[in-house]
């Protein structure tokens, strides 16, 4: 069956998703494809930091100036999305105090506010960071559930007409004379093809912009940044916690839920996929960040994970944090010669809402439509529905123990009544889709002890849509968990993956099948 719409929007992250959102708030048809689920590139690979813009005031001051003033637009319209922690640019001895001056100089300029702190007022704050510190600035970070951000964001745009395809492929542009009529996309899970007529495309597949553009024989100067981040088992602080330097790899953590999530690096890279992270790398996180937080060197680490920044580039250099956070909006007609076809790309988790707003304003101005945005006012549904992990466990306090309702994931209290709220919703069509809109399979266990609570609950419902059997499923799932524990195999997190491994060898009868257990057990022997 072909379609036909006003506007396609290619990619499901959060660019993609708010603007299927201010579409829909301005009444214009849209449908939305993305080649796997929601989050699947960046949008779900970052550190979950809400920016203040403080990290970019000196050296980015455009992008610092965007960030702040998203920064409160998405506490007010997402406040079940945010946690607002506040955070901390602590000095240690070896930055001395000139970068300082300057960075409050810039932070000022740039309208966020600083409150300057002495060692003594830091560590009453935060403990746990270095006592030998020389400094701190306080200044207005958070931190954020992309997940639930952009998922909230589709959510409301479907309840406002917009259509939406998940693990649905861009793979050809329909062609009117010199200009883009559609797309041509194939359901890689159905293995079918088709098409949607359209009056515009949007590319806003992020690291993937070039892929969709070389469809028509195009490309944008861009630079593609691997950023690898590790989780902790515990909350190291109750604020973001960042060096006061020049920016560079290994300076910030960031608290989340009841863990914390230590970045990030800076790595040029050719492949767009390219999200394994090396040893090396989790051991250089370590080392760094220890400097800032000592604890850190007896911490437990329980997943390790990488995103592709995509970086519009400007200009030689090899530098990729010297290149702007800022974002593009390209019309091919005026550069390429071909109409109907329009890019989005740079820019940050935190500027998603503004980049959506820009490329929907500048849609309304060649359609001839006088529609304004409302997405700086109009709340997600979700706002004021708590989410928190004390939120949930006043969920179980009222709703269990007289439902006698099981928990799937005891590490999130995550019940089985909100994974079947999701799916009677009716979008989920992989186990990972499972994952993205729920916190299952992301606590301390990483999913060892709840993914086959979780397939045995949609075995029991019916819900594997012949997409194999349940093995198969728990294999593929399993494996993709190795990925992140891989790098960070030392210590108890080494003893902990040795159990799972047993019991999924063992109890389920997967030995022999799982390459990454084998690879454990060979590091544990040695």
């Amino acid at each position: 069956m072909d379609y036909k719409t006003e506007v396609v929007i290619i990619g499901g992250g959060a660019t993609g998703a708010g603007i299927a959102r201010d579409l829909a708030l301005r009444g214009i048809p849209s449908i939305l494809v993305e080649r796997g689920d929601f989050t699947s590139g960046a949008s779900g690979r970052n550190q979950g930091l809400l920016h203040s813009g403080a990290r970019y005031a000196v050296y980015d001051p455009e992008a610092a100036r965007e960030c702040v003033a998203e920064n409160r637009i998405l506490r007010h319209i997402a406040p079940h999305c945010i946690e607002p922690t506040g955070g901390l640019f602590v000095s240690l001895p070896e930055d001395g105090f000139e970068f300082r001056g300057e960075f409050i100089r810039a932070c000022e300029n740039a309208g966020i506010e600083t409150v300057s702190l002495s060692p003594r007022e830091a560590l009453a704050l935060e403990p746990g960071i270095n006592p030998l510190l020389i400094g701190a600035v306080q200044v207005p970070d958070g931190a954020i559930d992309p997940f639930t951000l952009v998922v909230e964001n589709i959510r409301d745009a479907e309840s406002r007409g917009a259509v939406v395809f998940t693990h649905t492929e861009a793979t050809g542009f329909l062609r009117d004379g010199d200009g883009v009529a559609g797309v041509v996309v194939r359901d890689l899970l159905e293995k079918k093809e088709f098409t949607i007529s359209a009056s515009w495309v949007i590319n806003a597949a992020g690291a993937w912009a070039n892929r969709i553009l070389a469809l028509a024989g195009l490309s944008i100067p861009m630079s593609l940044s691997k950023g690898s981040m590790l989780i902790t088992n515990t909350r190291l602080s109750q604020r973001v916690l960042n060096r006061c330097r020049p920016p560079a790899s290994g300076d910030i953590i960031v608290p989340n839920s009841t863990v914390s999530i230590l970045g990030t690096t800076s790595l040029r890279v050719d492949a767009v996929e390219s999200f394994e992270v090396l040893p090396e790398e989790a051991a250089f996180l370590v080392y760094e960040l220890s400097l800032l937080v000592p604890e850190i060197k007896s911490e437990r680490f329980i997943r390790a994970y990488a995103g592709v920044r995509p970086l519009i580039r400007s200009g030689e250099t090899d530098d990729d944090r010297s290149l702007s956070r800022g974002f593009s909006l390209i019309d091919h007609q005026k550069e390429n010669g071909i109409s109907g076809l329009v890019t989005i790309a740079g820019g940050k988790l935190i500027t998603c809402r503004l980049m959506a707003e820009k490329t929907v304003d500048f849609l309304c101005e060649k359609m001839g439509l006088r529609a304004p945005c409302t997405t700086a006012e109009q709340r997600l549904p979700g706002a004021g529905i708590g989410r928190s992990l004390q939120d949930r466990l006043l969920h179980m306090r009222r709703e269990i123990p007289a439902a006698r309702q099981e928990i799937l994931c005891d590490c999130e209290l995550v019940p089985r009544d909100e994974v079947e709220a999701v799916l009677k919703e009716g979008k989920v069509r992989e186990l990972r889709d499972i994952l993205h809109r729920t916190r299952i399979a992301k606590g301390t266990c990483q999913g060892g002890f709840c993914v086959y609570r979780l397939l045995g609950m949609l075995n029991e419902l019916r819900r594997e849509r012949n997409r194999g059997d349940s093995n198969e499923i728990l294999m593929d799932f399993l494996e993709e968990r190795w990925r992140g524990i891989r790098p960070i195999l030392w210590g108890t997190a080494l003893k902990e993956e040795e159990l799972i491994e047993s019991i999924y060898k063992g109890l389920f009868n997967l030995s022999g099948e799982l390459s990454g257990g084998q690879e454990a057990g060979e590091r544990g022997r040695r």
